[in-house]
């Protein structure tokens, strides 16, 4: 009897794309730091601020990445996609709607920030602010997000399953 193909687990692949774009952005805000450095010191500390933050994330990402494989989760002979897998799909969709708001309100923010305030040594400050005032306006909203995220990987894991 062949062993079923169950694919890799959603959580995993959430994370490895996940783990690609913050390995993507880790790479470019080096790069701006360097440039910046030669070009417009005083703008240096805005691509350099981001890279420890960039860095935890990547290194947490990678973190769930690993447990989310599916010779981590399955046993040899597992032929469903058991509670627990379906659990932490559920849970790793919330984790990555979260993480990709959380990027996009930051570029939101510092793209705002530049294009609002002409002295580059203010723009951190701006940027930091508006990022603060989008989590202040948008807290109610959030976890309704991640909710949702939630919910949808979880309909779709029924649905598969049903199938």
């Amino acid at each position: 009897m062949d062993k079923p193909n169950l694919g890799e687990p959603d959580a995993h692949v959430m994370m490895r794309h996940a783990k690609s774009i913050l390995r993507f952005l880790l790479i470019m805000a080096l790069i701006a730091t360097s440039v910046l450095l030669l070009f417009l010191p005083s703008a240096a500390y805005l691509a350099a601020f981001a890279v420890p933050v960039l860095f935890i994330g990547f290194v947490y990402v990678s973190y769930l990445e690993r447990q989310s494989q599916a010779k981590v989760l399955r046993s040899r002979n597992q032929s469903t996609i058991s509670q627990k897998e379906v659990e932490m799909d559920v849970q790793y969709a919330g984790i990555s709607t979260a993480i990709a708001l959380t990027l996009f309100l930051g570029l939101g923010a510092f793209i705002l920030a530049a294009t609002l305030v002409e002295d580059w040594s203010m723009v951190g400050v701006v940027a930091a602010l508006f990022f603060l005032l989008s989590i202040f306006l948008l807290f109610p909203f959030i976890p309704l997000f991640i909710r949702e995220a939630k919910r949808d990987e979880h309909d779709k894991i029924q649905h598969e399953a049903e199938l």
